[in-house]
């Protein structure tokens, strides 16, 4: 009766909050697509042509193009639109965009976003910014401080509160134990009502539902956590619902799942190794555009992983993985490029895939002369 009471309990103050509040504090919601609403070869001109004008400068034409492409679903678009948003941002509006287009990505699987998020909500938590005047908002840059920190949950958290809907709900347990850690330092006006909220976390089987949720939803944070007992084998009486929630939600386009099943067949306990499986999971998660699973379906090209050995399928398949996101990607594609007589390789120069790499955040491809 207490669980019944406390879901209903959550449910109810999810509905209540989390639109009025977001609205409040200047934060739009939208929805997720569960159904492949786009079309791939326009989708992706789009973002070639994102990634041209960047490669010349133009970064304001660059951003118009990731816009559109990330509005029609694509991750990467995100990403390097964030990017261009953050490094542009004139105000707190601006500001606010970088961290929705981050969190989009974010939530899509794409790590580095999830990271961008909270770097994106720092500006609006100095002390020249307008101090937070609702819960929602509160939460919201407590959550970017810890981001900011290091605390990878935190980014999680973040991109999820920035999409919330009134379908899927916000994680209220999260909001109010991110805004009392803030309250216990200062006094804010969101205090008082994240001392109204729900103070028990769901139990067992109510996240396993959430997470269900958030999954089929296409939130990376909802197919990881349904992920992660697979990978431990902590729950072995689960396992079948387990695999029969992320493939429910490869079924219904979700990217990020068809690639978690993926890792789970090839890289899963032994008694679940089925490379052939692996394979075809991943092939499914990069038809939807996982940067990451593109990479990872190109090394299994390239090592006859779950099929034969193709060394030119798996050079195309990193040219695409570095395309759409992927800085492993990219940075591999520099180093096959540097080994070619013309120094590039699928049309991408080494100067260009170390660009991309960098601007993807790998660090050592960030070289002076790019």
């Amino acid at each position: 009766m207490g669980n019944r009471m406390h879901g209903t309990l959550t449910a109810v103050a999810a509905r209540i909050f989390a639109p009025v509040l977001l609205a409040a504090a200047g934060i739009s919601t939208f929805a997720e697509a569960k159904e492949r609403p786009f079309d791939d070869e326009a989708m992706m001109e789009i973002h070639r042509g994102g990634l041209a004008y960047e490669r010349d400068g133009d970064i304001y034409a660059a951003l118009s193009m990731y816009g559109q492409a990330c509005d029609m679903g694509l991750a990467a678009a995100c990403t390097l639109g964030g990017q261009i948003e953050h490094e542009t941002a004139s105000d707190n509006k601006d500001h606010i965009r970088a961290a929705r287009m981050f969190a989009t990505a974010c939530r899509a699987g794409d790590d580095l976003a999830c990271t961008r998020t909270g770097m994106a909500l720092g500006p609006l938590s100095r002390g020249d910014s307008p101090e937070p005047d609702g819960l929602m908002k509160l939460a919201l840059l407590a959550m970017g401080e810890e981001c900011r920190h290091d605390s990878a949950q935190a980014c999680v958290d973040a991109a999820q509160l920035l999409g919330t809907t009134e379908e899927i709900g916000a994680d209220i347990a999260a909001v109010r134990g991110y805004a009392e850690r803030v309250c216990e330092e200062q006094e804010f006006a969101g205090c008082i009502s994240a001392a109204m909220l729900p103070a028990e976390e769901l139990d067992a089987a109510e996240t396993r539902a959430r997470n269900v949720l958030l999954c089929n939803a296409g939130w990376a944070g909802g197919c990881d956590a349904l992920l992660e007992p697979l990978m431990t084998g902590e729950a072995p009486g689960e396992v079948d619902e387990l695999k029969q929630a992320l493939k429910g939600a490869c079924d219904d386009w979700v990217g990020i799942a068809c690639a978690n099943l993926g890792l789970y067949y090839t890289q899963g306990p032994k008694d679940a190794y089925f490379p052939g499986i692996g394979f075809r999971y991943m092939r499914s998660a990069c038809d939807l555009y996982v940067a990451k699973a593109c990479f990872a379906y190109g090394v299994m090209h390239k090592k006859g992983i779950g099929g034969r050995v193709d060394e030119t399928r798996a050079q195309s398949l990193v040219a695409h993985a570095c395309e759409i996101g992927s800085p492993k990607a990219c940075a591999t594609l520099a180093r096959i490029a540097g080994e070619t007589e013309r120094g590039e390789v699928a049309g991408v120069s080494t100067t260009e895939a170390l660009r991309r790499a960098c601007r993807l955040g790998d660090k050592p491809s960030c070289v002076e002369d790019i």
